[in-house]
């Protein structure tokens, strides 16, 4: 991978198992593929052993593509190719979804997974661990979770992005730079004029780390410190400065505590207001 997220987001792969929620997510990955000029994988997950998948339910590329204005009416398949963007399909059948996104990933890379996911809470959450929760753990690229029923900050009938407040955690470890690279990259892709970068730390002032940040046009930063609980502090501002997404750099899980509880990640995944994008900090 380029050492830069803005040559790194070539391939995007979108997960569904066609049920409610998957349509959002579908919109976000598209509308990435085109804004990054690269490819979009769209795979079918089926739980049963017979892989009959119907497209039909499913939004069509072009259809979407034309009612956002990106495409004329009835455009040939072509017509999607000239956009710049590859667009491929495939399903996999695995009564474990988790194994089976997972399986294809390993065969087929990419630098940025989109889909969506149910917020468990409570007991349910401990009895069953989440699907989103396992791949953020066991996956090396960036995740984007799109919570059922949020509509995130790509408008699904318009293709129009808002991302105008994005709040990424910031501490030594894991480091936050790769969170804040691929948020600029993301900002510059999608041609946003302006957008607001909310810096937090969970701690004083005096123990601030010191980061890079990238020299972006269209972005301001502004920094935030919080006391108490990492998640419930995340959660929280994340509110307060009404941010369209959350994007956290993750280590994924350590120890015991962590596997019962979940990551850091997990437990804002499990109660965010808006999107959360998961960055893996080896990417950096």
């Amino acid at each position: 991978m380029s050492d830069r997220y803005g040559q790194a987001i070539q391939h995007v792969l979108h997960a569904t198992d066609f049920s409610d929620g998957s349509t959002t997510a579908f919109a976000h990955a598209l509308r990435l593929a085109c804004a990054t000029k690269g490819s979009l994988a769209i795979l079918h997950v089926e739980r049963s052993d017979e892989l009959r998948p119907d497209w039909s339910q499913y939004p069509a590329v072009r259809d979407t593509l034309a009612r956002w204005g990106m495409l004329p009416p009835h455009a040939p398949r072509s017509a999607v190719a000239d956009l710049g963007v590859r667009i491929g399909k495939a399903s996999v059948a695995d009564p474990d979804p988790a194994a089976g996104v997972l399986g294809f990933l390993a065969q087929h890379p990419a630098d940025l997974l989109v889909l969506a996911t149910h917020q468990r809470h409570g007991l349910d959450r401990w009895l069953h661990q989440t699907i989103a929760g396992r791949i953020n753990a066991e996956t090396d690229g960036a995740t984007l979770f799109l919570p059922v029923g949020n509509p995130g900050f790509i408008n699904e009938h318009t293709g129009a992005a808002q991302l105008t407040s994005v709040l990424v955690p910031v501490d030594f470890e894991p480091a936050p730079e790769p969170a804040i690279e691929i948020v600029c990259d993301l900002v510059s892709s999608l041609e946003i004029p302006a957008c607001h970068i909310h810096l937090l730390h969970v701690g004083s002032h005096s123990d601030q780390p010191g980061i890079q940040l990238p020299d972006c046009p269209a972005v301001q930063y502004h920094w935030h410190h919080a006391s108490g609980s990492v998640a419930n502090s995340i959660l929280q501002t994340a509110t307060a400065v009404h941010a369209e997404l959350i994007a956290m750099t993750t280590a994924g899980r350590h120890g015991l505590l962590d596997a019962l509880r979940g990551s850091t990640t997990e437990q804002v995944l499990e109660h965010a207001p808006c999107p959360v994008l998961a960055v893996h900090e080896w990417l950096d």
